[in-house]
């Protein structure tokens, strides 16, 4: 209630102050009990000194996963991390599906690259030349192999195929986007590159870049998640957005630095015979850690605000609600799937092609027609992050696992079946928002028997993975997006660590508003006494 009560007291006083100052200076000034102002100090320093260590993480990691592509080549060691980003039978997302070569051989490739074993994992070669040492760009999407035995490997950021026993890179002309998958076409023409907003048709001596058309009936809202998740990166604006929210990060990052010298130093200048310098330190820290904080307080609020927004309980509502892009905007594009399309397959027996996509399955007869999406009651449930299976199992029968779980799935009946007990699951009770029992990352029907992957435990059915396999490094992305989401600390703070950044959000936004506060109160006693 506190935190409430100065939110709003600080909202109105930033708004009105000007004009406060000019009208009623000469006649009216507010002023504060001293009970009341010492509560105030009382709650910035110490809810301060608390946050002040998580704020300099959250700043730092925010700034790491604005710029993805400069710290793709960076990586961290596992052995530093809590016993859950470890590498233990094959978890982590670490295999997310497998190529046959021969009889003997088989790829699997997934988070940490390409390896080359057998069918019961047994050796885990580094399959790995050509690629690039940093974990965040050798995230490997799919391998596959064309009508012509060209071997194919789409990473998050590029394009490969095999030329002996090493990957050689395949420029996609004017592609900004991400790559989520590959396939290869039916004509026997080349393989199909969808990245998360485009499509590419790569021939052997042709790349064609490929705008899907928007479905009929169909309004290009987005989540109001969506909108608020760029507003708080900045990438609404593009890169200058980002920069500028690069720059609100370094003024918490100085506000934090400030606020620990500023209550340090006076405990060094009651021990120290020397006080001259520590108390010109002390001086200029006070001044300017005010001023910054003061004359930024609406930036710094609106982007914790926003990253509280992003995570439970508040996301919820927001993931729900629908609105148009901003004009102007980075979300504002006459693409329709713009950022949406996940996965791509050919259907053999419909003779057609279905994609995963944010909106759900849509499938065409070609890459030119229109899409049709496929209702969410008459196919499976997929989490927000995306597909990690999309596997043709049999006639008509297709397996999708994701987060959300595991299903084997029907197109032509509509109709969805638990893959462990093949029980058909309740259209109404699909749900792709939560977690399932099965955080499925990844899925091999070329091994000695079928084997899913689960993303915490991974399996126990192949043989233990190789030190090599084993020792492989998180990508420093990766990592930052754990700091930055509160994930890493859930191993102390158990389940409460899903309100990491809400709780967080909440003591943040409480230092900043009584800092205000306090700093509005001090020039008012300055005017008072001019």
């Amino acid at each position: 209630m506190t935190t409430l009560i100065a939110l709003i007291y600080l909202i109105f006083e930033y708004c009105v102050s000007f004009r406060i100052q000019v009208i009623l200076r000469p006649k009216f000034s507010i002023r504060m009990k001293p009970k009341k102002r010492n509560k105030w100090k009382w709650l910035h320093k110490w809810a301060g000194l608390l946050v002040s260590i998580f704020m300099l993480l959250f700043c730092v990691s925010g700034i790491i996963l604005n710029h993805r592509d400069a710290f793709s080549q960076f990586n961290i060691d596992r052995s530093c991390l809590p016993a859950s980003y470890k590498l233990k039978n094959h978890n982590n997302g670490i295999i997310r599906g497998t190529l046959p070569l021969d009889k003997d051989r088989i790829l699997a490739y997934g988070s940490c690259g390409v390896w080359l074993t057998d069918s019961i994992f047994s050796n885990s070669y580094d399959f790995n030349a050509g690629l690039p040492t940093g974990i965040d760009r050798r995230n490997v999407r799919n391998i596959i192999k064309d009508q012509s035995g060209q071997i194919w490997c789409a990473t998050t950021y590029d394009l490969y195929k095999l030329k002996g026993h090493e990957w050689k890179p395949v420029d996609l002309p004017k592609n900004h986007s991400k790559i989520s998958d590959i396939s290869s076409t039916p004509d026997n023409s080349g393989i199909i590159v969808l990245t998360r907003s485009n499509i590419y048709r790569v021939s052997h001596d042709d790349i064609k870049e490929l705008t899907l058309q928007a479905p009929f009936d169909e309004d290009n809202k987005i989540s109001l998640f969506k909108s608020i998740w760029n507003l708080h990166s900045g990438e609404l604006w593009g890169l200058p957005g980002r920069i500028v929210v690069d720059i609100i990060a370094i003024v918490l990052i100085i506000l934090s630095l400030t606020g620990i010298i500023l209550f340090i130093l006076p405990f060094s200048i009651r021990h120290s015979h020397k006080t001259i310098l520590p108390a010109k330190i002390l001086k200029w820290n006070f001044k300017w850690h005010n001023l910054i904080g003061y004359f930024t307080i609406v930036l710094t609020i609106l982007v914790v605000f926003t990253g509280m927004c992003l995570r439970p309980p508040l996301m919820i509502p927001f993931v729900m609600t629908k609105t148009s892009p901003l004009p102007g905007s980075s979300l504002d594009t006459d693409n329709y799937w713009h950022d949406k399309l996940r996965a791509i397959r050919w259907d053999e027996d419909n003779q057609n092609w279905m994609i995963s996509t944010s909106k759900g399955f849509v499938q065409l007869k070609d890459l030119s027609s229109i899409p049709v999406i496929i209702p969410s009651d008459k196919s499976p449930a997929v989490s927000p992050m995306g597909v990690n299976v999309f596997y043709r199992e049999a006639p008509g029968v297709w397996i999708i696992g994701s987060f959300s779980g595991i299903f084997r799935w029907k197109p032509n009946e509509g109709k969805c079946y638990t893959f462990h007990d093949n029980t058909i699951v309740d259209p109404n009770r699909r749900n792709s928002f939560g977690l399932a029992n099965d955080i499925v990352s990844g899925y091999s029907a070329d091994t000695y028997k079928p084997i899913v992957f689960d993303y915490a435990k991974g399996t126990e059915e192949l043989h233990p993975m190789g030190s090599d396999m084993r020792n492989q490094p998180m990508s420093l992305w990766n990592f930052a997006l754990e700091l930055h989401v509160g994930r890493c600390y859930s191993s102390f703070l158990g389940p409460i660590s899903n309100l990491f950044v809400f709780l967080s959000g909440l003591i943040i936004l409480s230092v900043l508003a009584s800092g205000y506060i306090i700093s509005r109160k001090i020039k008012n006693s300055h005017s008072i006494n001019q």
